[in-house]
């Protein structure tokens, strides 16, 4: 059966509404920078091609031109009015927002499936694919270890696997630890039938996402350097954009891997 995927844009709303209260922020300060004019209101209008504009003020009830002298002011009223509008405007997509998020659960679709009983799953084809079934199919889509070229990996990691240095010992574990799906050193064909062999290749089980991992180990080597800086080109070239579905951790004789860093990485991207 094919799947059809379902994104779950909980994170990037959760953002928006975060952004929308730092603009609310700014409006705010905006508006107490303004708070001392005149309650005046602007009336504006255009006679034979030019602008006009009028002061009222509302305790009067009366009207007056705005003369040059009082064009700074009347700037100042008008920008004032604006920004009380904006923030109002602010306020209610933050307030619809807010109410939106607070009963906004994609994964309840699955969640139907996983409490029923064993039994009763035996007999249906869920709607969504639960994730043990999507990881199971992404390592069987996705087997480890074809580069041959150097030979077998001999360090050996906390999840029985083998990789070629301390380093990748040291994220493979971090991986494990928090229960990301990997694969070592996959065979991965990029645009133009180019092949590469990443390091890792990991799966963000909730967004359903693959990323690609290149661990840097010996930037002060200059040939070195310069062949994975190319190779990061050609994983640009082929799609796969440093920062999006591209992962990189470096080191360098006088400054090895930064294990915090690499947690850090795991948590932004992989889970």
């Amino acid at each position: 059966m094919e799947y059809k995927l379902v994104v779950n844009y909980k994170d990037l709303l959760e953002k928006q509404l975060h952004e929308l209260e730092e603009l609310i922020n700014k409006s705010n300060k905006n508006i107490s920078r303004l708070e001392n004019l005149p309650d005046y209101s602007l009336i504006v209008s255009t006679s034979n091609g030019c602008n006009q504009y009028y002061l009222y003020d509302k305790e009067k009830s009366k009207k007056k031109y705005v003369s040059t002298k009082q064009f700074k002011i009347a700037k100042k009223i008008a920008q004032r009015d604006y920004e009380k509008i904006v923030n109002k405007k602010l306020n209610v997509l933050h307030g619809r927002l807010k109410r939106f998020l607070s009963g906004y659960d994609i994964d309840e679709i699955g969640k139907v499936y996983e409490k029923m009983h064993p039994a009763r799953k035996e007999l249906l084809v869920p709607f969504v694919e639960p994730d043990e079934a999507f990881i199971q199919r992404w390592l069987e889509e996705n087997p480890d270890h074809q580069n041959d070229y150097y030979g077998e990996g001999k360090i050996a990691t906390s999840d029985g696997g083998y990789v070629r240095s301390k380093s990748e010992r040291i994220i493979a574990d971090l991986l494990d630890k928090y229960h990301v799906p990997y694969r070592y050193e996959p065979r991965l064909e990029l645009e133009g039938r180019h092949i590469v062999y990443p390091d890792f290749m990991v799966l963000n089980v909730r967004k359903r996402k693959t990323f690609y991992w290149e661990h840097l180990g010996l930037l002060s080597d200059f040939d070195y350097a310069k062949k994975n800086f190319s190779k990061i080109n050609d994983y640009e070239e082929g799609g796969i954009m440093l920062g999006q579905s591209l992962i990189i951790t470096m080191e360098t004789g006088d400054a090895p891997i930064n294990t915090k860093l690499v947690e850090d990485k795991i948590k932004l991207y992989c889970l």
